[in-house]
């Protein structure tokens, strides 16, 4: 009896962590939502999506589960069929917390609450329901329909979870069914920045565009603005790094630049390691953020703000008032006008050096308490 007791009392408690079209070492997944939990006492963590190109040192923290051989495209049979074979591989688990990264396993952790009784937990990454209908990841036709699906299903699953985590600050009073919520901005932890120290150049007009690449994330402006710059001083150059989900897109954009020996392309339809992300940005000296107007991003702080902020990367930035408000407080960088540029300005700017003032809010560490706080409240 004692022995049994014993036994209950160290038994670790099991929380799965699942994505369905991002690899197992995904950034948010794994390296902020997943290692800070694994901090937790007492508990195992194991993360399940894509195979991942190398799993980094802290992986030992994690188990890592690929639902898949390799991974597919946004539009297959596979995407179809992996909430199913992520639900058998989480039941296999026994979760005693089942968090989900995307509104596709909605419906995987309702039955699997059904059938196990442990708590879901629903990182809200996007209003998937203004990304649909207003970006162009899914055929015009299809939009519509697909949009009012999604957050329906939202709406229904939303009374079976038992907290949402919201991406960004504003998705609180854009969705409205999600409570109770806990806002964890896609922050970059500090542990990982002080890894990543920068190293700009002399001459500093190395410019960087990271992450998604896609007409609503602003690539062909900050293309646009590193030609206007370009022509004004032949020493800046562009480096586009990052993931073009839409293949028809990416040869458009390898096309476009195929001509400009000065901007570097690195990437492909599938992200690429966070790590690799980080050491491009380290030698850069300069983040290009340029949104064009979309209702899918109005009201977002993209997560390579946070990014730039913690790697004390300059920013030049078009895009929104909350954004543009954070790199004024900071002394982050220059809030580029919504006309033409004046490329003497910026370069001017730039050469004066800007470093952000230093603030342990734009860290992932800044919401960590309060996370763990909830989830202990439900193991």
């Amino acid at each position: 009896m004692i022995t049994e007791t014993l036994a209950q009392v160290i038994k670790k408690r099991t929380i799965v962590l699942a994505s369905v079209l991002k690899p197992v070492t995904e950034t948010r997944m794994f390296g902020k939502l997943g290692m800070s939990l694994a901090a937790l006492p007492g508990v195992s963590v194991h993360c399940i999506g894509f195979p991942g190109a190398g799993a980094p040192d802290e992986a030992s923290l994690i188990k890592l589960h690929a639902h898949t051989s390799k991974p597919f495209s946004r539009i297959s049979i596979a995407r179809i069929f992996a909430p199913f074979r992520i639900l058998i591989k989480t039941l296999r688990l026994k979760p005693d917390v089942f968090l989900i990264t995307t509104h596709e396993l909605l419906w995987a952790a309702l039955l699997c609450k059904l059938l196990t009784g442990c708590p879901v937990v629903y990182d809200v990454q996007e209003n998937y329901f203004y990304n649909i209908l207003y970006t162009k990841a899914f055929p015009g036709i299809l939009r519509p329909g697909l949009a009012l699906y999604v957050r329906l299903k939202e709406l229904l699953c939303s009374p079976f979870i038992a907290f949402f985590i919201l991406a960004e600050r504003e998705y609180q009073n854009e969705l409205r069914f999600a409570r109770p919520f806990l806002v964890a901005e896609n922050k970059l932890p500090l542990r990982i920045a002080r890894q990543f120290v920068r190293k700009p150049g002399a001459n500093r007009s190395a410019l960087i565009f990271s992450g998604t690449l896609a007409e609503t994330t602003g690539v062909h402006e900050a293309i646009d603005l590193a030609l206007a710059l370009h022509a004004h001083s032949p020493a800046v150059t562009l480096t586009l790094i990052g993931n073009c989900p839409s293949k028809k897109f990416l040869n458009k954009l390898r096309q476009r630049i195929s001509g400009y020996p000065f901007i570097r392309f690195t990437g492909g339809v599938y992200p690429l390691s966070h790590e690799a992300i980080l050491n491009a940005l380290r030698e850069a000296d300069a983040g290009v953020i340029i949104y064009p107007p979309n209702r899918s991003t109005a009201t977002s702080i993209p997560t390579k703000v946070y990014e730039y902020l913690a790697l004390e990367l300059p920013i030049l930035i078009r895009h929104n008032e909350p954004s543009h408000r954070l790199v004024r407080e900071l002394n982050a960088g220059i809030v580029l006008p919504s006309g033409r540029p004046a490329p003497d300005q910026i370069l001017a700017g730039l050469q004066q050096g800007i470093k952000p003032a230093h603030n342990s809010s734009i860290y992932w560490e800044s919401i960590e308490k309060e996370l763990f706080d909830r989830v202990q409240k439900i193991l």
